[in-house]
């Protein structure tokens, strides 16, 4: 146990111990964004994928903020491999209403989880409530990635049935995550880890190019080699999934043949044969810090 007083000196204690493996360690002393700042010091010298859970949603938010202003800007607001610092929420409509969350925070925990699952060093900011909700399997998640590179041969009618099966929705013109479109030979569409929605030009069923676009003046910023496309919702529509889903009981006649329905997310464990957590997407020499233990036991 660290009483921290002088935090740069413990800091580097610190991470010695983390380093030597010593397990269990615990701060004390700490109040408020000194939290954030003696955690953000070690994340800048720390290669490891790392999970923090807050009690409440309301805090881990609040503690994301406090770190991001300690840390790089980059590490916030980067694009695919700059970024490090992610939120994984929770959702915030009941799945009892028949509704659905905001895009935008499933985008955030489809980011969080590939990010856990498959970058060098992310540090995904959680809380107790979200870490006890089961999610889906990380096996599931990361078969449904696509990877679309400038000059590859890419079946048009495939990419676009598989991201009508991961969520993405078919829209006249793209304006927020999980929206898609289709003009001629180009594909626009907005998918999680990017600050932009994304251009894909066809030449036949070649990829011509990648381009990241405003989606308000729709004018180009920048050209990519290649490009992650992530699902852009929980469930995956696979015919398997929807066989399994539909085997096991009624479902709300809303839902389409293959396409999403409202308030989907509370039917989660009738498309998969198991669910996944969060730890299950966290790698073997993952770091878990816990900010205030007590209060995340009495939350969870």
């Amino acid at each position: 146990m660290l009483t921290m007083h002088r935090i740069d000196e413990h800091q580097i204690k610190l991470k010695e111990w983390i380093e030597e493996g010593v397990k269990d360690l615990r701060v004390t002393g700490l109040s408020g964004s000194a939290r954030a700042y003696c955690l953000a010091g070690l994340l800048l010298e720390l290669e490891r994928p790392c999970l923090v859970v807050l009690p409440t949603a309301k805090e881990a938010k609040k503690f994301l903020r406090e770190l991001g202003f300690f840390l790089p800007e980059g590490w916030t607001r980067g694009e695919v491999g700059e970024r490090r610092l992610y939120a994984f929420p929770i959702y915030d409509i009941s799945p009892l209403k028949g509704l659905s969350p905001h895009r935008e925070i499933v985008s955030q925990r489809l980011e969080a989880l590939y990010a856990l699952a498959s970058e060098k060093a992310p540090v995904v900011v959680t809380s107790a409530e979200a870490l006890i909700f089961r999610i889906l399997p990380k096996k599931e998640m990361m078969a449904s990635v696509d990877l679309l590179q400038v000059g590859e041969e890419v079946d048009r009618e495939k990419l676009l049935r598989r991201l009508e099966a991961s969520g993405f929705q078919r829209a006249s013109l793209v304006e927020e995550r999980g929206d898609y479109s289709v003009r001629g030979g180009v594909i626009d569409l907005f998918p999680p880890l990017y600050n932009n929605p994304l251009r894909v030009e066809f030449l036949g069923d070649k990829v011509e190019s990648l381009r990241l676009f405003d989606p308000l003046s729709q004018r180009s910023l920048r050209s990519l080699k290649e490009a992650i496309v992530l699902p852009a919702n929980e469930i995956i529509m696979g015919e398997g999934n929807v066989q399994r889903a539909r085997s096991m009981g009624r479902l709300p006649a809303l839902m389409k043949e293959w396409g999403s329905f409202p308030g989907q997310e509370a039917w989660l464990k009738h498309f998969y044969e198991h669910l996944d957590t969060v730890f299950d997407y966290v790698p073997n020499q993952g770091l878990l810090f816990i900010v205030d233990d007590l209060q995340v036991e009495k939350e969870l």
